[in-house]
């Protein structure tokens, strides 16, 4: 190094143009004859900046241009796995600062506002008396053990759960997944089984048991349009309004947070809620409204099936996510930590905006709480509004 590289004045060939340039490959160093090496860029090398030519993806005479850069870039957030943290994403820095480099018209020096880590899925490995990797479809359980299935005298050797990969033959046909489950029931289990940071463990019954709750959401819908047709006169309260809003504002939430198993435990709380609606009366209008925006708050996770509830709600026009009313959000009667220096010693639920006398008068009156305070001096009192309380005795 370093290495002065041909003149090319037209590209005659396809691939590497080094590969047909005989005399710059072949050289002389001490009268001994050698062959440059001419594949010497890695794949990083394009993927290091591909984002500027996202920004740019139709100019023609140069692999991006400024304007557009200053203004897409950088990007909000990258999402990726682990083994990106040091190739990928630190090439990509040095690019970034490479270009920019005394360039008054480049003025990106990082090319990533946020970086999200994910886990990966990962599957019990499997091995036959040879050593040999052996696929799951290859198997076949008897009496609590697993035999291959072509040969049901040969007990296979249950290896440690590893992340998914060809060479260790423990993947999953995801054809066949989607043809004994749909889709929604994949993703409805890849997001439940544990925070989008943490692994995956994949398992049969997990899968089985996130189709049966889409199937039960489907009779759910189908218990809805039913109470729609029904067409009651009036409302008989606001807790529709209520449920819908909680749920919104919780999903919102937990998407910004990449919190997405707690976006499947929202399903649940709002599957249980809505079931509770048929005791009640709604006009047609309150629970088509509020049951189309839980609807769309499920696009993310379930497209398959939201979109064939909206279409059999026919609403018309377009779909946005709804936004969260936080006048309802506000509860009247919410339940306050109570701690004994630090420590929860129990809650009490009572009236939002309640001032720390009154609250304390409670905690006076609650034996399970007050027990903890007999015999002892308050030094200090801690109070945060609508929230808890901390007395340090």
């Amino acid at each position: 190094m370093p290495v002065e590289l041909p003149n090319i004045k037209k590209f005659k060939t396809s691939g590497n143009p080094l590969n047909f340039n005989d005399e710059w490959r072949n050289i002389s160093i001490d009268g001994k004859k050698y062959t440059r090496e001419t594949d010497t860029l890695d794949t990083f090398v394009d993927s290091s900046w591909y984002f500027l030519r996202f920004c740019s993806p139709q100019k023609k005479d140069y692999g991006f241009d400024n304007d557009d850069i200053n203004y897409w870039m950088p990007v909000d957030q990258y999402i990726g796995g682990v083994e990106h943290a040091i190739l990928h994403l630190l090439y990509s820095r040095f690019f970034m600062n490479a270009l920019s480099f005394k360039n008054n018209d480049f003025k990106v020096n990082e090319p990533f506002n946020g970086l999200f880590t994910q886990g990966m899925v990962c599957h019990e490995t499997y091995k036959d008396k040879s050593g040999n990797w052996v696929s799951p479809d290859e198997l076949i359980s008897m009496d609590g053990k697993k035999f291959l299935e072509k040969d049901k005298t040969h007990e296979i050797t249950i290896g440690p759960s590893e992340s998914m990969s060809k060479s260790k033959r423990n993947t999953i046909d995801p054809e066949k997944i989607i043809k004994d489950y749909g889709a929604d029931s994949v993703r409805l289990f890849i997001l439940s089984d544990s925070p989008p940071e943490k692994d995956v463990q994949w398992s049969d019954e997990g899968i089985a048991a996130s189709h049966k709750f889409v199937q039960k959401l489907w009779g759910l819908n189908s218990n809805i349009l039913e109470e729609i047709k029904k067409n009651h006169k009036k409302d008989t309260d606001e807790k529709l309004h209520k449920i819908t809003n909680n749920f919104i504002n919780k999903v919102t939430n937990n998407l910004s947070k990449f919190s997405y198993n707690k976006i499947i435990a929202n399903f649940y709380e709002i599957y249980s809620d809505l079931n509770e609606i048929f005791n009640k009366e709604y006009s047609s209008k309150t629970i088509s409204e509020n049951y189309t925006k839980i609807l769309i708050c499920m696009l993310p996770v379930i497209p398959h099936y939201a979109n064939e509830c909206i279409e059999l709600l026919k609403k018309d026009g377009k779909i946005h996510w709804p936004d969260v009313d936080q006048n309802i959000l506000k509860e009247e009667i919410i339940n306050y930590v109570v701690q004994i220096n630090g420590k929860k010693r129990g809650l009490i639920k009572s009236n939002l905006n309640i001032t720390e006398k009154d609250l304390l008068n409670l905690i006076n009156k609650n034996p399970e709480i007050k027990k903890y305070l007999e015999g002892n001096a308050i030094k200090k009192r801690i109070f945060i509004p609508n929230k808890l309380i901390n007395i340090i005795i």
